[in-house]
């Protein structure tokens, strides 16, 4: 009987344990499908490529259209209703080099009512002299432009204009210098010996802008009557007679315009004059100091005016300021004293 026993327990035993190694069998075998199956998904949601909607398309056109650039607003005007505004005259206190400091710099002023205007110890010439501890000789004459305008002839012997072209064609012996007769920038002049110079600063653009001189000519980049054409000329005549100077040109600064009747028209950035935009003249000045290699003060957006700091730093909206001009001062003394520092390095 125990025997009995005993043969039933390990038949129930054997039983179990052969169900137990079916169901674990199973349950593998059902976890080996599933892992499977989703090892098929897995690599089929891999390799599917999602369909774009027509929203998703649009929106992704959208990412990649660069934004336009901001239209800066335009305002054109007739030449006649801008004009300069006459600066107070005042007394000129600045002194001629009569004999040059050995081992001083020397620098050479060429410009228009920006630099003449101030002939005293707040003028911008004189401050350079200044700060860089330099002989400055100032031939700026106020209301004149670096072009010839229509009616002046190019050809050396009928030579009349005072422009930037007239001054710098005197300078190099081209021209008689009696076209500064007159003026202080004559006497001046006359006691010059350019051969000594280190710097010729060149300031125009302003009146080119007021007199509707064009930016330029794409068929003759020396056109004697376009604002870069004269630019041009003058930097390459400067540097065939004076081969050792540096030459610093430097954009006309912002400026805000009134017309005749006491209107407001406009900043230099809105109004055009016939030329072009004020800020035009200074994209472009700075597009010839880059292609011959000049120094280049930027006096449009460089010394801290704008159209917030104007009335601080404008008497008239054109002519500069006391503390406009230190501004204009400062900045261009920086990038003489900056170059010296390093033109031997």
């Amino acid at each position: 009987m125990e025997k009995l026993k005993v043969t039933a327990v390990l038949i129930l035993s054997a039983a179990l344990l052969v169900g137990c190694g079916k169901n674990a069998a199973e349950e593998n075998a059902a976890r080996e499908d599933a892992a499977g199956d989703a090892i098929v998904v897995e690599e089929e949601s891999r390799h599917e490529i999602p369909k774009a909607t027509e929203e998703m398309n649009k929106e992704n056109e959208s990412a990649q259209t660069p934004e336009p650039e901001p239209v800066e607003e335009e305002t054109v005007v007739d030449p006649e209703q801008l004009q300069e505004p006459e600066i107070e005259p005042q007394e000129v206190t600045e002194e001629i080099p009569e004999q040059p400091a050995v081992n001083r710099l020397q620098i050479v002023f060429l410009g228009d009512s920006i630099l003449d205007g101030y002939r005293n110890e707040t003028g911008i010439a004189y401050l350079t002299g200044v700060y860089c501890d330099a002989d400055v000789y100032n031939l700026a004459m106020g209301g004149t432009t670096a072009a010839l305008v229509t009616y002046e002839s190019a050809v050396y012997e009928q030579w009349s204009s005072r422009c930037l072209q007239g001054v710098v064609h005197a300078i190099c012996g081209n021209v008689d210098a009696k076209i500064l007769d007159g003026y202080r920038a004559g006497e001046v002049f006359a006691t010059c010996d350019f051969s000594n110079t280190d710097y010729f600063v060149i300031e125009y653009g302003m009146n080119d802008f007021l007199s509707g001189i064009p930016l330029n000519d794409s068929d003759d980049t020396f056109d004697e009557y376009t604002y870069v054409g004269a630019l041009r000329i003058a930097i390459q005549r400067l540097r065939e007679s004076f081969p050792d100077a540096t030459i610093v040109l430097c954009s006309p600064n912002y400026a805000q315009f009134w017309g005749k009747d006491g209107a407001y028209l406009g900043d230099g950035n809105m109004v055009n004059n016939g030329g072009g935009k004020l800020v035009e003249y200074y994209r472009v000045c700075g597009n010839v100091s880059a292609d011959m290699n000049t120094l280049f003060l930027n006096a449009y957006e460089g010394i801290g005016l704008d159209a917030y700091s104007a009335d601080e730093y404008l008497e008239d909206g054109i002519h500069l300021s006391e503390k406009g001009r230190r501004k204009y001062a400062e900045k261009l003394s920086e990038i003489i004293l900056n170059y010296e520092a390093t033109k031997n390095n």
